[in-house]
């Protein structure tokens, strides 16, 4: 029953099972030496892409606008007006953002359609590699091929800012251990630990930086130091709602007392889902 790890190649042992947009019943597997948690080869995928973003992803908005403000702090510290691309970039709303903060930036996605940055994506930059940075926000959790598909970003950029949610302390057991699986929309296939970053540095002989939490980067050559400094001074206890898919309620208390609805409607839309509606 056990697996080869798609990061290190090491063993992976059975770690749970569970149903999968309500209808697989799915393997779980853990690496013995790097901690990676990955699914079963993923035969469901096509059907899970049937919405390119799931529908419980009720934070997608305030994710790409939070984003955008912590990346482009990043970003100044490279002092280069070059092109930017990010993959997978969905409707193409941080693409927008980000072109209407000055920077260059293209966007590349094989599953969803283009809705906010029409005309600017991979095939409009007039380059089809040497990108100043390629990000890749939610991306590496949903990679049924981590290396391959990894091979393919550092064609178009030697930098890689990425988000993913890095496994939690603590035993894993099941996947009530850890929302970040969110079986109900079958996307989320590989989840990486620090370790499991760690082997990416080492199969790819470059640099990783990261907040140990949710964001990273790899990078064929050194960057400045404490590339995530200026995040980590601002945003240090925010880390769970800043690149969060989904929000703690009481992390957005606003002036009139407020709350906002993230959390609550993560809950409303998984119930949902769970009741089989659509």
């Amino acid at each position: 029953m056990d697996s080869k790890c798609k990061i290190c190649n090491q063993n992976a042992t059975f770690l749970f099972e569970t149903h999968i947009l309500k209808k697989y019943l799915v393997k779980y597997f853990k690496c013995q030496n790097c901690d990676f948690i990955q699914t079963e080869e993923p035969y469901w995928l096509n059907e899970a892409y049937n919405s390119p973003i799931a529908l419980i992803d009720v934070g997608l908005l305030h994710r790409n606008f939070v984003l955008s403000e912590k990346s482009s702090a990043i970003f100044d510290k490279f002092n280069e007006n070059g092109k930017y691309l990010d993959y997978g970039g969905g409707y193409g709303v941080y693409v927008r953002l980000m072109r209407d903060k000055g920077y260059d930036f293209y966007l590349s996605d094989k599953y969803c359609k283009n809705l906010f940055a029409k005309f600017f994506e991979l095939s409009d930059a007039g380059i089809e590699n040497g990108f100043t940075c390629l990000t890749a926000f939610e991306v590496f959790e949903h990679l049924p091929s981590p290396i391959e598909e990894i091979e393919i970003m550092f064609k178009f950029s030697d930098i890689l800012l990425f988000s993913t949610e890095l496994q939690p302390e603590g035993k894993i057991a099941s996947v009530d251990d850890w929302w970040y699986f969110v079986p109900e929309a079958g996307q989320h296939v590989a989840l990486f630990s620090l370790n499991s970053l760690e082997q990416l540095r080492l199969h790819f002989n470059c640099y990783l930086y990261t907040n140990k939490t949710n964001l990273h980067i790899l990078s064929k050559m050194p960057l400045v130091e404490g590339p995530f400094e200026s995040v980590i001074k601002r945003s240090l206890t925010l880390s769970e709602k800043i690149f969060n898919k989904f929000f703690r309620t009481s992390h957005f208390i606003k002036k009139d007392d407020k709350r906002s609805l993230l959390q609550q409607d993560f809950e409303f839309y998984k119930a949902k889902l769970s009741n089989g509606n659509t």
